[in-house]
């Protein structure tokens, strides 16, 4: 099977910084909060990270595989890639919340080691991890299991031409939700139901806009990016639900990455360190969540919150958690997925597992 030759787009790398950085802002005001003994409101704009890395996720699929739709192959070498990219580095971060778990469960305020939460965790599915709380035990997790579910249609609608994608994928996502409203689903089974899966779709279709040799004018492009910002932070106090979720952060979110990749496009160079960031931002994304309550808790046994103010604790945090993730990454996600990428393609050659192991980490 002929592999896709299809230029990098830094401006991706740079907006999964961009949706980590977010995630990671949002995650650090709730542990100032929770964990640092500090009072204020904590805004939820910078959750709609998730939303844009699934934009992203929906984009870079179509984007990277247009030309394998049909193709022999096509199929097992996207699982293939797909499983050494997401599986690894999470079950290494989900092995460590088990083990802390069961050893030191003093430090999880509700979470609790049940055998059927650490079990679905592994397999990517949801479960009630703790009272009214349906997630995985990695705090970010949850997402993931909405990237499976978008990974098994998208592996399995490789078999078909490209232009059923859409229509097939779009059906499907709507036969889930509608199923959802007609019978209660299972925990596990509930990620088929759940509109936020548009998405994913939301990248896919500008993608395919994206390969026709479409893209923004400058200022619109520009406008686009500011118009999707500005959407996300002064909406957020809309009242929230799962389509609402869609509209205000899904919407927006597609927005940005349709004027940021036409602004690159159109000779826009990005900030290295952004670029660089973006190639981090999955360790970053994960390892955060076990980073940042150790900090708060520290934070409190020193008692430096009744004589530090909150800004302090939340650059001593941020900054925490970008270096250490960058740090993760370069130690151990990089490395590990490559001595798998390499292991599986032991018979070719250094440079053909080289340039296996960039299409993977993309």
């Amino acid at each position: 099977m002929a592999e896709n030759k299809v230029k990098t787009l830094y401006s991706i790398q740079a907006l999964r910084a961009i949706a980590a950085g977010s995630v990671v802002f949002y995650h650090v005001l709730k542990m100032m909060v929770h964990n640092g003994e500090y009072t204020f409101h904590v805004p939820n704009a910078g959750a709609s990270g998730v939303d844009l890395f699934f934009v992203i996720s929906g984009f870079i699929m179509i984007y990277t595989c247009s030309e394998s739709f049909g193709n022999s192959g096509a199929t097992a070498l996207f699982v293939r890639r797909r499983f050494i990219r997401i599986a690894p580095t999470y079950w290494l971060y989900t092995s460590i919340v088990v083990l802390l778990l069961a050893f030191f469960p003093a430090l999880f305020s509700s979470t609790t080691f049940h055998w059927n939460s650490v079990i679905s965790s592994y397999l990517f599915l949801l479960s009630e991890i703790r009272e009214n709380d349906i997630g995985t035990l990695l705090q970010t997790g949850w997402t993931l299991c909405y990237e499976i579910y978008f990974y098994i249609i998208f592996a399995i609608l490789l078999n078909v031409p490209r232009k059923y994608f859409l229509p097939t994928c779009g059906s499907l996502f709507l036969t889930g939700y509608f199923l959802g409203l007609a019978v209660e689903l299972p925990i596990w089974l509930s990620v088929v139901s759940n509109p936020i899966l548009f998405e994913f779709l939301l990248g896919a279709i500008l993608a395919l806009v994206f390969l026709r040799g479409q893209h923004l004018s400058r200022p619109i492009a520009i406008a686009a990016i500011i118009l999707g910002v500005c959407t996300i932070l002064l909406v957020s106090k809309a009242p929230f639900g799962q389509w609402s979720r869609v509209i205000i952060w899904g919407l927006p979110g597609a927005a940005i990455l349709f004027g940021a990749v036409s602004l690159e496009q159109l000779g826009l160079r990005f900030p290295k360190i952004l670029v660089s960031l973006g190639g981090s931002s999955y360790t970053l994304y994960l390892s955060h969540t076990l980073l940042l309550p150790l900090t708060g808790k520290l934070w409190v046994k020193l008692s430096l919150a009744q004589w530090l103010p909150a800004e302090v604790l939340f650059l001593v945090a941020f900054t925490a958690s970008i270096v250490t993730g960058h740090v993760l990454y370069l130690i151990i996600e990089r490395p590990l997925t490559y001595w798998i990428s390499s292991h599986i393609w032991a018979k070719r050659s250094s440079s053909s597992v080289e340039a296996e192991h960039r299409k993977i980490s993309g």
